[in-house]
């Protein structure tokens, strides 16, 4: 497991505002292969995130051209999201982000621990530092979000 913390000058409103905005998912979730589309219901319990491989399906993706990158594990407006995300070794995390109200804006923390094995290797040794570089830039990437979408009035 990895964790990190990041207090920016933005409501927690804001924050889960993009969240919220599934067309802003490949912004702010790192090394997401782009581009992606998110079902009707994000950020709703279950809805998906799939990417479009726009080649022929093969393999275990045979019924489908879309390979699945996130699933919504739990949504509890206005302070957490947990997601099923696929690493980039070819196993699942969960993403865990929790936003905290704070006086001047609020608290975003970032987790993420290795669900399969093969998630597992980016957390041993020299990658687990890699890992809490790309938790740090989710929360950095949903304030400057937020504060995008503070100045522009939306």
């Amino acid at each position: 497991m990895v964790m990190a913390w990041r207090f920016g000058a933005v409501s927690a409103e804001a924050v889960m505002a993009v969240v919220a905005t599934a067309e802003l998912f490949e912004d702010w979730v790192v090394g997401v292969p782009t581009p992606v589309d998110a079902d009707r219901r994000w950020p709703e319990t279950g809805s998906i995130v799939r990417k479009d491989t726009d080649r022929e399906p093969h393999g275990r993706h045979s019924y489908d051209r879309h390979l699945t990158v996130a699933v919504v594990e739990s949504w509890l407006p206005p302070q957490e999201l947990v997601l099923r995300l696929r690493s980039g070794l070819g196993g699942w995390i969960r993403l865990t982000i929790r936003v905290q109200p704070r006086p001047g804006g609020s608290l975003i923390e970032v987790r993420a621990d290795p669900i399969t094995a093969s998630a597992r290797l980016r957390y041993a040794g020299p990658a687990r530092s890699r890992a809490e570089e790309r938790c740090v830039m989710v929360a950095e990437s949903l304030i400057q979000l937020a504060e995008e979408r503070s100045a522009a009035g939306g």
